[in-house]
């Protein structure tokens, strides 16, 4: 069997099939969800949703707003990263036990926003709902996350370079993001914890958690860039020392907390100029390698490998140059993250259809209704977050809705307009790939 780069020699097993497609379901599994509550925010928003809906629609739009970007966001990217770990170095307890935990942490996270209860906290890279199950759903992700990464990092592979590296590399991060929460936790009063200090105790672990996503995107181009390049955009030598220079990057961040409290501004201070001055450096020689390979290559329009390094590579890198000019009061901001988020997922994207579908025997025909999924989801993300960052611009601010936004300007009307219409566009190509990965990762299970 003709296995796709980085992935066993000898291929996967059925149990190692069932526990990476597992994974796999999990992560996409999240991604509808979060639609299904963006199409519920989309009604609560309706004329007369007071009268039919069966919910006081004031109070649960901002809890199924929380629980929608922790679907899209926190479960999707460390459900992949879980995933990618698992295919890493397949098989084991730790697998196994890792997707029950997972499942179990995403499905308490969602009971809370449907039973309408818990008070939303928009806190920055991880919002919560403050109530036990949302909690306890949360500790549950992060440990069934843990156990691959684990398993990864006391066996790790011989094979795969690109993949195991990069992966453990990651995972190394994720543990010191856990690290950074499980510290920021202790430091406050029993009493004056969750519920109360969330942003304090998420802001330093979620920083390294960026940290995290950062490196499993280089990890993808490296994959998928040996997949279509026939080598990688970076030679194992500059792979490892982009890889060290990513853990440089994050190992500060637990040493912080010995110095100050969760809440002190100086901490906050210390991780935000962690995260300008030391991650942009392993993310530009990885940009520029990847830039490089695709200038000097003949486009391949009609693989869907090569359509998710070139546009995840054009989201993240404006992405980048957006956030250069972003403060954290208004919409550039999100703008800024939106499109570094999307530039991740088009690489997981690529990735599915690429590498994970192949190695599961599920790969098939790549239609014009897949190809398309890609351009969808890229440019209307695009467009969606220049008009975010065209909207900041001119005064409209970040996490707030309706009339509280302002739109009394020319400028800030178009903005706003642009960001509705490159969003649908781009939610048309995340459900068009929601429905072409589900159905085929729930094909029958071929035999080895």
């Amino acid at each position: 069997m003709g296995l796709p780069t980085g992935v066993p020699p000898a291929g996967l097993d059925n149990e190692e099939r069932r526990l990476l497609a597992g994974w796999m379901l999990l992560a996409v599994g999240s991604l509808a969800a979060a639609g299904l509550l963006a199409l519920l925010l989309a009604l609560a928003r309706s004329p007369g949703a007071e009268v039919w809906f069966p919910w006081p629609w004031q109070s649960f739009f901002r809890k199924a707003l929380v629980t929608h970007v922790a679907m899209a966001f926190v479960v999707w990217l460390l459900a992949m990263l879980g995933g990618l770990a698992a295919l890493a170095r397949p098989g084991g307890i730790a697998s196994r036990a890792g997707l029950m935990l997972a499942v179990a942490g995403a499905g308490l996270m969602l009971l809370p926003a449907l039973a309408n209860q818990g008070q939303p906290l928009l806190v920055d890279y991880v919002p919560v709902l403050s109530t036990p199950a949302f909690y306890g759903g949360l500790a549950l992700l992060a440990t069934g996350v843990t156990l691959p990464i684990l398993h990864l990092l006391a066996r790790p592979p011989r094979w795969g370079i690109a993949l195991g590296m990069g992966i453990g590399t990651a995972g190394v991060i994720y543990l010191l993001a856990l690290l950074c929460f499980a510290l920021a936790w202790w430091g406050f009063p029993a009493g004056a914890r969750l519920g109360s200090n969330d942003a304090a105790i998420f802001w330093g672990g979620g920083h390294l958690l960026q940290i995290v996503n950062s490196a499993v995107l280089l990890t993808v181009w490296q994959v998928l860039g040996e997949q279509v390049f026939g080598r990688p955009p970076l030679s194992l030598r500059a792979w490892r020392g982009v890889c060290l220079l990513l853990l440089l990057a994050a190992m500060p961040g637990p040493v912080f907390y010995g110095f100050w409290q969760g809440n002190d501004p100086a901490l906050r201070q210390a991780f935000t100029r962690l995260y300008w001055t030391v991650l942009p450096l392993p993310i530009l020689i990885g940009g520029a390698a990847l830039g490089w390979r695709l200038l000097r290559s003949a486009p391949v329009w009609r693989s869907p490998a090569y359509l998710a390094l070139l546009l995840s590579f054009a989201t993240f890198a404006a992405g980048g140059l957006l956030g250069l000019f972003a403060d954290g009061g208004d919409t550039r901001t999100p703008g800024h993250y939106h499109a570094e988020i999307v530039g991740v997922t088009l690489g997981f994207m690529g990735l599915f259809y690429g590498v994970i579908l192949p190695v599961l025997c599920r790969g098939g025909r790549n239609g014009g209704v897949l190809l398309w999924q890609f351009w969808m989801l890229g440019g209307g993300q695009l467009l969606a977050c220049l008009g975010l960052f065209l909207a900041g611009s001119q005064g409209v601010g970040r996490k707030i809705a309706g009339a509280a936004q302002g739109l009394d300007s020319v400028g800030k009307i178009i903005g706003m307009s642009l960001n509705e219409a490159g969003g649908a566009i781009a939610v048309i190509g995340g459900v068009l790939f929601v429905a072409i990965a589900v159905t085929r990762l729930l094909a029958p299970t071929p035999r080895a």
